[in-house]
């Protein structure tokens, strides 16, 4: 969740030092570009391509243009995205006047389903092709202050960055994609969550055997309210295809997610939250709320205890060009993760198995467990 939203202090606080943070943040956030989805010629030269499949419930306005508008029924895209083929992990550049294939993301083509048959069939199609190891989907979704583009970008460079061969759909819910949207979007993450679940309906019908879902900010939000739903339902064989759950600094009250998540019973396994204590947007949003503090800024794993989660604090990343999202934006992160096929094994063992998970410093509460990272185990990592 960007920080765009600091602007509600001025109705709360005196002008003290958060309020100037904020009103910097928010005139940076107007001066930056934002991602769109209409295909760029100059992405015809360009060498890496990167598919993206979209389901989404946002008014299409014209080819490769959806507003934030709620259009009500569930629709889907292809977009082909691309990559500049050398530039540094985490960092998704976004075109001026003078597109460049080696330096910005761009987008080549957009391709319409014409309905969720079609979509299913293709992906059907995929699955069943030796691309795709194990059946195995996942799925993003954005968070606040996300315009569809934006989270295509991002999902694109996920893949490119981790070397994912899973086949890969973003969820792209009508968030208004504006700074001072916040409560609009806390609103559309609720009008959101039947067209998400219908979208794993679809992927599952599809023949996905497990469905990954990595959700970041506000998107975790909508993530624990679509499985807690679906738990209520007792829809057992769509839950039994989550085969894990990412949470990127989610924008949720530590209160709310232990409700949720006793609403839907054994978690998927393995579930792993991605904090930070240095994340600027979750302590506005944590103002905002009336709440001392988010789960994706949690300190320590008391407010997780008794839930099989592991949380992997990244407050010693230093090189992310987020700190919200230092998971995907942290190239020292993205080294070490990559690098790390401990990560991946242990995470799929019992709790357990985790104490030699990572570098660093570890703490246990019942079936909960914290790592936070050392900070010379990211630059060993990021020098490899």
């Amino acid at each position: 969740m960007p920080t765009r939203t600091a602007i509600t202090i001025f109705q709360a606080h005196r002008m003290d030092r958060w309020l100037c943070f904020g009103v910097v943040l928010i005139w940076l956030a107007g001066c930056a570009p934002r991602a769109d989805m209409v295909p760029d010629t100059a992405a015809l030269t360009g060498e890496t391509i990167v598919p993206v499949y979209v389901g989404t419930t946002r008014a299409q306005e014209a080819a490769g243009v959806w507003s934030s508008k709620f259009a009500g029924p569930l629709t889907y895209a292809r977009v082909d995205v691309s990559v500049p083929k050398t530039r540094r992990p985490g960092i998704v550049m976004l075109p001026g006047m003078h597109p460049d294939p080696d330096r910005h993301f761009l987008t080549r083509e957009v391709a319409s389903f014409s309905g969720r048959a079609a979509f299913r069939e293709e992906v059907a199609r995929t699955l069943a092709s030796d691309r795709i190891t194990d059946k195995e989907v996942v799925v993003t979704i954005h968070g606040f202050n996300n315009t569809l583009g934006d989270g295509v970008f991002r999902t694109a460079q996920m893949i490119r960055d981790f070397d994912i061969d899973a086949l890969t759909v973003h969820y792209a819910w009508p968030s208004r994609g504006a700074p001072l949207g916040y409560a609009a979007d806390r609103d559309a993450v609720l009008i959101a969550r039947d067209g998400l679940e219908q979208m794993l309906e679809d992927l599952g019908r599809a023949g996905a055997r497990d469905i990954v879902l990595v959700a970041h900010s506000m998107g975790a939000q909508l993530t624990m309210e679509v499985l807690r739903q679906m738990a209520i339902r007792k829809d057992q064989t769509m839950l039994s295809r989550i085969s894990a759950v990412v949470l990127l600094s989610p924008d949720i009250a530590p209160s709310v997610f232990r409700a949720q998540a006793k609403a839907i019973g054994d978690l998927p396994d393995p579930f792993v939250i991605f904090t930070s204590q240095n994340d600027p947007a979750l302590r506005l949003s944590a103002r905002l709320t009336g709440v001392p503090r988010r789960l994706g800024n949690i300190t320590g794993v008391e407010e997780v205890a008794g839930l099989n989660v592991t949380v992997i604090n990244l407050s010693s990343a230093q090189d992310a060009a987020s700190n919200h999202l230092a998971a995907l934006t942290s190239p020292s992160v993205i080294s070490f993760l990559k690098q790390t096929e401990a990560v991946r094994r242990n995470l799929e063992t019992d709790p357990s198995g985790r104490a030699g998970l990572l570098p660093g410093t570890m703490l246990l509460a019942q079936e909960a467990t914290a790592i936070m990272l050392a900070p010379v185990a990211l630059a060993e990592r990021a020098g490899n």
